[in-house]
């Protein structure tokens, strides 16, 4: 432990709260691999592909049902906590309305372009995931504004064993896939529920006032960057699922579930490097050489733990030469990119250059990312999907590390 600590940031508080919620974050990884492997052997590969599309729709379309305003609620507590209760005041109606209005786009867009699966009550579970995870992620969101970081993190850890729980009970009564998807979401509204008390703590901090138009541009900045950096992972499992098959994304993610062991570092700095970046300034070039002395080792053991892992955890035939290493590839880039990112995002506030790197960002993930990888499947299947993401992420980080130093120096 004294060994990792020294090799991230010296031994300052960040790199504290890292290390914590990066082991937190490594409970929260095995307990998504035991539940997609106990999907995969319980009810099979397609089921399998189906909860991954089924996530990852949901995770996309929270990005933009939240619009940026749990992040914004986070780094505008963590600067002045004594804001919480007046911000909660108006931070409630917007994001209302935000979920209110893409949840209804989402179904119109849904509906013309016949995105859910042949699965009764598909489109209904999606709204309901959408609305539990809304009121999980505020909880989510204050608690890391109070420097809760592991707190927030143990939650997830414990949607994801409840969820694990609601497997084996749904194959024990032999119910059918959607109940699956009913698990989860109701695992996440348990999780905010038992942090309820936890984030009530909080509102006993004295009431300030708060300008809003600061929060509205922050909100929105902190929006376009979610999507750039989450949709990535998002929008390559969307279109395996829609231009493929099913049975190819539960291969996908079988592979996935191996390799986003990596990510989970690039996880990790938006929940603790974001915040803090917003109060303090990191040794840009010192941090990544520290950080990569610890990510290629990691990835490479990451890498042949795969070749071994899945067939064994999800059997003989989810087998594949090539795809691992490509994952791998798309994973390790995503941490580099992820850290520079939060501290773009983090140290800058909202003006003209700030608006035009990140939207450029935002346009790079959503729509290059989209057709490079629409392009790349169709010519060379599942694993052109992992190829488009490292050329897109290889892209972002280059604007980003042209960012940084650009607003450093002005």
């Amino acid at each position: 432990m004294r060994l990792v600590h020294k090799l991230i940031e010296g031994q300052g508080e960040t790199a504290t709260h890292l290390i914590k919620t990066f082991f937190v974050y490594g409970f929260f990884t095995l307990a998504v691999l035991i539940g997609r492997v106990l999907i995969a052997r319980l009810y099979g590969q397609e089921t399998l592909g189906i909860f991954t599309y089924f996530f990852s729709l949901v995770s996309l379309v929270f990005l933009f049902t939240s619009f940026g305003l749990p992040e914004a609620l986070t780094q505008t507590i963590i600067k002045n906590p004594s804001q919480l209760k007046q911000i909660l005041k108006y931070y409630m109606p917007l994001i209302g309305i935000t979920t209110a209005f893409f949840i209804s786009l989402t179904l119109i867009i849904s509906n013309y372009y016949q995105l859910s699966p042949k699965l009764n009550f598909f489109t209904e579970v999606v709204v309901l995931y959408l609305v539990f995870y809304t009121f999980f992620y505020t909880n989510y969101s204050i608690l890391r504004g109070f420097k809760k970081f592991v707190d927030a993190s143990i939650y997830s850890v414990i949607g994801r064993i409840l969820f694990i729980i609601f497997i084996l009970i749904a194959f024990y009564f032999s119910l059918d896939s959607i109940f699956l998807l009913l698990g989860i979401s109701g695992s996440i509204l348990i999780s905010g529920l038992l942090s309820l008390p936890q984030v009530k703590s909080f509102f006993e901090k004295t009431k300030t006032a708060i300008n809003w138009k600061p929060f509205l541009y922050l909100a929105f900045s902190l929006f376009l960057m979610q999507v750039g950096f989450y949709s990535l992972r998002f929008i390559s499992e969307i279109i395996i699922g829609k231009m493929v098959n099913f049975q190819s994304l539960g291969l996908f993610s079988a592979h996935a579930s191996i390799t986003n062991t990596i990510r989970l570092i690039a996880y990790v700095f938006p929940v603790v490097v974001l915040p803090m970046a917003a109060i303090s300034k990191f040794k840009l070039w010192s941090s990544l050489k520290k950080i990569l002395s610890l990510l290629v080792p990691f990835s490479l053991i990451v890498l042949m733990a795969a070749y071994i892992l899945v067939p064994l955890l999800y059997g003989a035939q989810y087998k594949s030469q090539n795809l691992p290493l490509a994952l791998v590839l798309s994973s390790t880039l995503l941490v580099i990119y992820s850290y520079l990112n939060s501290v773009l995002v983090g140290e800058n506030k909202f003006s003209k250059l700030y608006l035009k790197i990140i939207s450029f960002d935002f346009f790079l993930s959503l729509i290059i990312n989209s057709l490079l990888n629409i392009w790349l499947i169709l010519k060379f299947g599942i694993i052109g999907a992992p190829i488009a993401t490292a050329i897109t992420i290889i892209l972002k980080i280059a604007l980003n590390l042209y960012g940084i130093k650009k607003m450093r120096n002005d």
